[in-house]
């Protein structure tokens, strides 16, 4: 596996603030394949990136870049690859780290939440994500990446941004469950924002679907929707979440570039840069 970044080694050791774990894991998709290639992308794509941070005028690879082996359950059932990613995971994460989880699909975040709780026994989830993802099960399966906030409810307080798309069973259990609330596309706004990050804990996980991009940005993903957000907005929602909350960890799932590569190049430099902002606002969260 290629170095994030291709950060040389006095910068990618195991003193490193930043973790980047790529999940090579897709269980059973709705719609479109490729997301066990997403993470290969994303990092191949990472070379490209400047070092320095122009818009936070911050360099986050000064402070180290460790990127680890793929963790790659094969081809079997969500439950069971939940179960091994999470106890590889707990092998990887630690205290003094940042873990940037790379999916794969959405099902991989049950599992690096769990991981998590090795850490911290106390923290809210906020997904970026077209779909609200609670149905109970889908496909036959309790884990499937349609199920990912359902579980992850199961632990932890959610909230949802960006949301556009669910079935009418989800939007009942969403009233029924004062654990879970969503902020949906249109009617996002930053007085909002504030609003729901308020009732969070202290501490929040980040999980950003590629899907909450919208589909004319980044269209290589399992299930588009149109009416996503813009790079700008994404961003600015990050700065806000990052400036209110301590941010242990994140993951970008969902990307799956099945296509020629000049047909992803530019979604997956995108979303590697996206990586990389995440970093540049953690380190300056702390300094500050």
């Amino acid at each position: 596996m290629k170095n994030f970044m291709a950060i040389p080694k006095e910068y990618s050791g195991k003193k490193s603030k930043f973790s980047i774990i790529p999940i090579v894991y897709e269980g059973n998709e709705s719609w479109m394949h490729g997301a066990k290639n997403g993470p290969s992308a994303i990092i191949s794509a990472s070379e490209n990136l400047e070092y320095y941070d122009e818009q936070f005028e911050v360099e986050p690879f000064l402070l180290g870049i460790e990127t680890q082996s793929e963790i790659v359950p094969g081809k079997i059932k969500e439950e069971d690859a939940v179960k091994i990613i999470e106890a590889k995971l707990k092998k990887h994460v630690s205290a003094a780290k940042f873990p940037i989880f790379l999916g794969g699909d959405h099902s991989i975040t049950i599992a690096s939440t769990r991981a998590m709780e090795k850490i911290f026994s106390n923290f809210s989830f906020i997904s970026i994500d077209a779909h609200s993802d609670l149905r109970e099960s889908w496909n036959g399966s309790r884990f499937n990446h349609a199920c990912t906030t359902r579980r992850v409810l199961e632990r932890h307080k959610c909230l949802i941004i960006g949301l556009r798309s669910q079935d009418v069973d989800e939007k009942d259990f969403m009233k029924s469950n004062k654990n879970v609330s969503a902020i949906r596309k249109y009617d996002f706004s930053k007085k909002l924002l504030s609003e729901k990050l308020s009732n969070l804990s202290g501490n929040v996980y980040i999980s950003i679907d590629a899907d909450a991009f919208d589909p004319s940005f980044i269209r290589n993903t399992g299930t588009p929707e149109p009416g996503g957000f813009f790079w700008d907005k994404i961003i600015g929602i990050l700065l806000e979440i990052f400036r209110k909350k301590n941010v242990i960890g994140a993951d970008v799932v969902e990307f799956a570039p099945s296509e020629k590569p000049e047909g992803f190049n530019a979604e997956a430099f995108a979303l590697a840069k996206l990586c990389y902002k995440m970093m540049a606002l953690k380190g300056i969260s702390e300094k500050s």
